[in-house]
Formats: structure tokens, C-alpha cells, sequence
């Protein structure tokens, strides 16, 4: 449940197609003037029961609901043409199949192709990148691929190894 969220202007809202928006506006009172006004409300910014992050903390539920029903009037296709040139920090909430289209997760790297018997798939990445560097991805190893090389890790010698495999213990 979003409520009592103290900061309506961080959670998700059912557009008229049953799709979802979200905002992540951690900075409420930069972006609430912009917000209203690409929601085609202008006189919002100035209301006194939402003019700052703490009068709109006091009358949340009126805020929640008031944005429910904004979010409701159109799909989510008109709020993107709505927001395409916004500054402010929203998303649709999407399907996975969406996903290689979006260009945020394009820009950021989210998408990488793994090649695997000359048959390429696109699959995600891990979203945490370290040093700025996206994650690499590469195919799985074959079953049984890198038995040899773990077993000398562990400390076995060649006729160990060939041992086990003859026992059927590893393959």
C-alpha cells in the first residue's frame, strides 16, 4: 500500500490503460511546479495545501488522491509524449519485453549479447557496475567444462583425476 507515503511525490500511479507510472522525486519541492505543470495543472504549484514538501506531508492523502486521478485521465502513452522533455525523475513501470527498447536501459548498459553456437541472445546485464564498467556477459561453460582444472585447485594429481573419471565419480 502507498499510504501514509509522506512524500507523494515518490510512488506509483494507474494510468487510464491500467499501466503504471512512478515517480522518484527525492527532491519534491524542485520539481513539483514542473510536475504540475506537464500534468496540465499549473495552478497546483501554487495550491497552499501542496505548496511545499511539508504542507503536501500534512495533506498527503488529498495530494495521492489528486494525483490518482490526474495519472488516471490519460495512458501511458500520452503521459510519455507528456514528460519526453521533463527534467524530473519518472519511469513507466514496464514489461520485460519493453525493456530493449527503453533508452535509459540502453544508455546504461542494462542489455548485453551473449553468442552461443553462433546463435546470439540479447539478455541483462547486472545493473551494479563497479569502476563504472559494465558487466560482461558470457555464456555458460559446457557441463563438466572446467572439471579438471577445479579438481587440480583442490590439490589432485592427472592419475587422481583420471581415477575419478574412470570410477565415474566426475565426467
Amino acid at each position: 500500500s502507498r499510504y501514509p507515503a509522506p512524500n507523494p511525490l515518490t510512488g506509483s500511479y494507474r494510468c487510464a490503460d491500467g499501466r503504471f507510472v512512478s515517480l522518484c522525486f527525492l527532491q519534491p519541492d524542485r520539481y513539483w511546479a514542473d510536475l504540475c505543470r506537464a500534468v496540465g495543472r499549473p495552478g497546483l504549484a501554487d495550491d497552499p495545501r501542496f505548496v511545499d514538501i511539508r504542507v503536501r506531508a500534512e495533506h498527503k492523502e488529498e495530494c495521492m488522491a489528486l494525483l490518482d486521478e490526474i495519472f488516471g485521465s490519460r495512458t501511458l502513452a500520452e503521459w510519455r509524449e507528456a514528460f519526453a522533455d521533463e527534467r524530473f525523475p519518472w519511469e513507466p513501470f514496464q514489461a520485460v519485453t519493453e525493456m530493449a527498447d527503453d533508452r535509459q536501459v540502453v544508455a546504461n548498459g542494462y542489455l548485453g549479447t551473449v553468442t552461443d553456437s553462433e546463435v546470439s541472445f540479447v539478455l541483462p546485464t547486472g545493473a551494479v557496475q563497479f569502476d563504472e564498467q559494465p558487466t560482461a556477459l558470457r555464456r555458460a561453460p559446457e557441463h563438466g567444462q572446467h572439471t579438471d582444472e577445479v579438481l587440480q585447485e583442490l590439490g589432485y594429481d592427472w592419475d587422481r583425476i583420471v581415477e575419478l573419471k574412470l570410477g565415474d565419480v566426475v565426467n
